[in-house]
């Protein structure tokens, strides 16, 4: 089987999940569709928050996300990667059974037509709500591809409906037709009504992320997490290193020498340093001492999380630099050495650094 093979397999099963149970809709009332609600709320329609590694991205999105959603709405998550397709996010045609077992084929939609569907139903009721599509890691697919002609839609008016409308396939047609109890011909055109809310994460410092041109980005608000925006909810002490190498450390201290080195050292942009969310707030839990409860856990976090994004991404070319307290010919030498010396592993120069930088 060739991958091209596979990744249909894959793609028929996604389809015959996400249709299985798809997402609660309100049944549709009559009239004509309705693009401008009565809706006004504070929050921009098309936004991406993007920042370092570790800086709460998600986080962030989810907590304004039940903001947003406080008084009613509902909302989809959908995570973008390089295989990602417009097929996939809009929907089409693709085999389905029914309770008989048997097969065939109609149109599926995806996560942006479900949102758009039930946005458009929602629209026409006398108390419209919010209605979110949350786009994780958008820049880890080709979304020029992704969003297609889509991308006509993103320009929104100070009502935040699209300012250009888009001719829309005869198979959405159809199914828009269904849901919305409209005749196929009142659907030619298309516009994202000022319910429909789009929100996106993206992470600058993957490697496997595409560009996005300046036109895609011009239709969006970009909101920026620093490298050390709330803080204060991550941190906590451990002991690491053993015998005469063991070292109180404290996450957000060793954290922001790291970053300070990577800066000044190898000249590192922001984008590749760490946040305060690099590790969890599950691995960081701490008891009223201050003290990480689970020691062992983030020691092994640590390395198979930092160590490892340091040894094979932020600073891979300056290894011998980064590590000069140990062996680090291999990854697995540096998390050996790593549990005998602690931070010793950066050498003497860096544990003067961490000493002197505070929290």
């Amino acid at each position: 089987m060739n991958q091209d093979t596979i990744y249909t397999a894959m793609d028929h099963l996604s389809a015959l999940l996400n249709y299985a149970s798809p997402p609660q809709q309100p049944e549709a009332s009559s009239g004509s569709l309705v693009f401008q609600t009565t809706l006004h709320l504070p929050f921009d329609y098309n936004r991406i928050v993007f920042g370092a590694p570790g800086t709460g991205k998600s986080h962030t999105i989810k907590t304004e996300a039940d903001q947003l959603l406080s008084g009613g709405g509902m909302y989809e998550r959908v995570t973008f990667h390089p295989d990602y397709t417009y097929f996939q996010f809009v929907g089409g045609y693709k085999p389905v059974s029914d309770k008989n077992g048997e097969v065939r084929y109609q149109f599926v939609p995806g996560p942006f037509t479900r949102m758009l569907t039930s946005a458009l139903i929602n629209a026409r009721t006398s108390q419209p709500k919010p209605h979110l599509l949350i786009i994780e890691e958008i820049n880890r697919a080709k979304v020029a591809a992704v969003f297609g002609d889509l991308f006509q839609l993103l320009d929104r008016d100070e009502f935040g409906v699209s300012e250009y409308e888009i001719h829309i396939s005869e198979e959405m047609r159809q199914y828009l037709s269904e849901k919305l109890s409209l005749p196929p011909e009142e659907l030619t055109q298309l516009k994202l009504p000022n319910n429909l809310f789009i929100w996106a994460s993206m992470n600058s410092a993957d490697q496997g992320v595409y560009p996005m041109d300046t036109a895609f980005k011009r239709r969006w608000e970009f909101t920026y997490l620093g490298i050390d925006t709330n803080q204060h909810l991550a941190k906590g002490i451990v002991t690491l290193g053993a015998g005469a190498h063991a070292k109180e450390i404290e996450w957000n201290q060793l954290r922001k020498a790291i970053n300070e080195w990577l800066s000044l050292d190898f000249h590192l942009n922001e984008d590749k340093l760490l946040g305060p969310f690099f590790l969890s707030t599950r691995v960081l839990a701490s008891g009223a001492d201050g003290r990480i409860r689970n020691q062992s856990r983030f020691i092994e976090t640590f390395k198979s999380k930092v160590l490892m994004y340091l040894y094979e991404d932020a600073a891979k070319q300056y290894r011998g630099r980064l590590f000069p307290g140990c062996d680090s010919t291999r990854y697995s030498r540096v998390c050996e050495a790593f549990d005998r010396l602690g931070i010793g592993i950066f050498g003497t120069e860096f544990e003067t650094l961490y000493d002197r930088f505070g929290v």
